[in-house]
């Protein structure tokens, strides 16, 4: 047995886990904030330019997520996460600029780099939080880094608030804010130059590697991307996937045209920081340890997601109708003193709930499909690069100033035709374990032992993991080559 690793390691998974959310802390949880604020962060009337930018950010996000799972095993996190972190400061530099001189060229040209740098980040931290959790934690892993993407940009939210809460005036975000927005982002390069570790040296605390790693070729990954592409669970969730991310294009437009300033930056700090509570909340269910079955925890989880989903959409479409909201009309500028504040307040919200726990419950599925590291990885790319191409439709259909009423109606077919589909791919392709079934996989030594003691699985499968435990650790040589598996597990 080996000795007790320390908890405070850089190789240990789940400190790679919370420091590539502190990552996402400093990036993407600002661009959200941003994002929430409505019209990026600027005056209403550069709404139409801030959704025009991200259709074009989701454009070429969706394109490079389906390959970026490729580049990660080909570079590697740490180079990757550097590639990735460059576009986000850019972008918010280019909407800062746009506020001030109306000059389109460099917001949308800033747009399109970032659609491949945020496939580049987001591929990486679902290949972290799927690969190196073991099987009983994936839902944990997925909730901290929601949780600290969501503190980011609560934080940056609270910010705006901080500065723009006596504004009662129809206008964008001072130079200070931006400036601070800036600063934060850079500091996520420092911390994956110093802290992100290879895969090949993350050790569990058991002392186990997570797997067997080889350098794959640029024919096998294209290969791989194929067979992604042909995979029928991954096409049947596809749906689920497409729809993931949507509604944040269509309420974070409701907030930025019917709110003033102060207003939407209050609505934007609660909107985050309820994406911090809810996701734990949804990880005590799928990771329950009283709940036996995985098929159960994932559809228990989903199905309160499903309920939350379809009430929250369909009290839009009512808010909607009743209240005659168009984006095509002048922006009313709702202060929170007006009684008409509540009802929008409380529907942007629950959108907040929708935003973060459907997409943790899409990613539950996938982590659940595999623990190969090298499928983790595409996978991880396919689920970002289908979540951006349902954001880029979404913000098309903004910028393209179609009716909120209609956005809303499309995105509750969407939302019916996701859940049945991530419904059907828990339910028929979720295995209670993935361990002993694939090769490159090392398996958590206590389950391991579980294992023998228990007869699960045949004795030359126990043999050949304790070989693989071996090779990974320096210890032996030999070639491992796989045995015929007969697993009851």
């Amino acid at each position: 047995m080996p000795a007790p690793q320390s908890k405070w390691r850089l190789n240990r998974p789940f400190n790679q886990n919370f420091i590539m959310g502190t990552i996402l802390f400093c990036l993407p949880g600002i661009y959200l904030a941003l994002t929430a604020l409505g019209a990026g962060g600027g005056k209403p009337s550069s709404q139409h330019v801030a959704s025009l930018t991200n259709s074009i950010l989701y454009g070429p996000y969706a394109f490079f997520g389906w390959i970026a799972g490729s580049i990660l095993n080909f570079l590697k996190p740490k180079k990757t996460i550097l590639l990735g972190s460059i576009g986000y400061p850019l972008y918010a530099g280019a909407l800062w600029y746009y506020d001030k001189t109306a000059h389109q060229w460099f917001p949308l040209t800033a747009g399109f780099i970032l659609g491949f740098c945020a496939a580049c980040l987001w591929t990486t931290s679902g290949f972290i939080q799927f690969a190196y959790a073991e099987e009983s934690e994936k839902a944990m892993y997925i909730t901290w880094q929601w949780v600290l993407t969501s503190s980011g940009s609560t934080v940056g939210a609270l910010i705006a608030f901080g500065v723009n809460h006596d504004k009662t005036e129809v206008t964008g975000v001072t130079t200070a804010v931006w400036v601070i927005f800036l600063l934060i982002m850079g500091c996520a390069m420092v911390i994956a130059t110093f802290c992100i570790v290879e895969p090949k040296d993350i050790v569990r605390d058991d002392g186990t590697h997570i797997a067997i790693f080889k350098q794959p070729s640029f024919k096998e990954e294209m290969k791989g991307v194929l067979s992604v592409l042909l995979d029928k669970k991954i096409i049947l969730l596809l749906p689920a996937m497409f729809v993931g991310e949507m509604c944040l294009a269509l309420v974070s437009s409701i907030n930025g045209h019917y709110f003033n300033l102060r207003t939407r930056s209050l609505t934007n700090l609660l909107f985050q920081f309820i994406m911090i509570p809810t996701p734990l909340a949804m990880a005590w269910v799928m990771d329950n340890k009283r709940i036996k079955s995985r098929r159960k925890k994932g559809m228990m989880g989903s199905l309160m997601m499903g309920v939350i989903t379809m009430g929250a959409t369909v009290g839009l479409l009512i808010w909607i109708i009743v209240n005659d909201i168009d984006a095509n009309d002048p922006a009313p500028g709702i202060d929170w003193s007006d009684p008409s504040f509540a009802s929008g307040f409380i529907l942007y919200l629950l959108f907040g709930i929708v935003y973060a726990t459907f997409q943790i419950c899409v990613q539950w599925t996938m982590s659940a499909l595999t623990n190969d590291p090298v499928l983790c990885a595409r996978y991880a790319g396919a689920f970002k690069g289908t979540v951006s191409l349902g954001m880029c439709v979404s913000f098309v259909m903004d910028s393209e100033g179609i009716s909120y009423l209609t956005q809303t109606i499309i995105q509750l077919c969407l939302y019916a035709v996701g859940l049945v589909s991530l419904y059907g791919v828990i339910w028929f392709y979720v295995r209670e374990t993935n361990y002993f079934l694939e090769e490159a996989v090392i398996v958590p030594r206590r389950i391991e032992e579980e294992a023998a003691v228990m007869g699960l699985v045949p004795e030359d499968v126990i043999e050949h993991e304790r070989m693989k435990k071996a090779q990974s650790e320096g210890v032996a040589t030999v070639q491992v080559v796989h045995p015929k598996q007969d697993s009851k597990v």
